[in-house]
C-alpha cells in the first residue's frame, strides 16, 4: 500500500505509539511528512479506521527539530515515571548540568569529525569505538560487562 519512496520521504516508520488514559486503543504520533504525503496519509488513516490496536493518529511538526539536527527520530519515546518508578531507575542516566558536561567531554574526546574508507578498513578503529563505548557505560553507571567486549 505504501512505495518505498513515500515511506521514507513522508517518515512514517519513525512514527510513535502511545497509550492514552481512558482510550481502549493506541494512538499513532506520525510527523506532519505522513499526513502531507497522500499515500502515507492514506495508510495512516487505514491503520486508525481499522478494527486494529490504533485508534486515532496525530501529526506533529517536527521540521524545525528535523533541520536543527534532530533527524526523524524527534518523536522519541517519553514515559511519564511515579515517583517510585523513578527511585528505581538509574540515577546516573537523569540528565543534569553535570552529566551533560560529562558527555560533552566524551564527545569531543571520543567523536570523529570525519572517518574514511582508510579508517573503516584500520583494526584500531574497533579498538577505538570500544574504548568509546567503555568509557560512555562508565560515565552511565551501566557496569563493566554492559557490551559482550567488556565481559572478556
Amino acid at each position: 500500500d505504501l512505495p518505498l519512496a513515500d515511506a521514507i520521504s513522508s517518515y512514517l516508520f519513525n512514527s510513535m505509539l502511545i497509550r492514552v488514559p481512558g482510550q481502549d486503543r493506541l494512538t499513532l504520533i506520525c510527523p506532519t511528512e505522513t499526513r502531507d504525503n497522500p499515500r502515507s496519509h492514506a495508510v495512516a488513516q487505514g491503520l486508525a479506521a481499522s478494527n486494529g490496536p490504533i485508534g486515532h493518529v496525530e501529526y506533529v511538526d517536527v521540521r524545525q527539530s528535523m533541520r536543527n539536527g534532530g533527524g526523524p527520530a524527534c518523536l522519541r519515546l517519553r514515559v511519564v515515571l511515579t515517583e517510585a518508578e523513578l527511585a528505581a531507575t538509574n540515577p546516573a542516566m537523569r540528565l543534569t548540568d553535570a552529566l551533560h558536561a560529562r558527555l560533552s567531554d566524551w564527545g569531543r574526546r571520543w567523536y570523529r569529525d570525519s572517518l574514511t574508507a582508510h579508517d573503516l578498513a584500520d583494526p584500531a578503529l574497533l579498538d577505538e569505538t570500544r574504548g568509546a563505548l567503555d568509557a560512555l557505560t562508565q560515565i552511565l553507571n551501566l557496569g563493566g560487562g554492559f557490551y559482550p567486549f567488556q565481559r572478556v
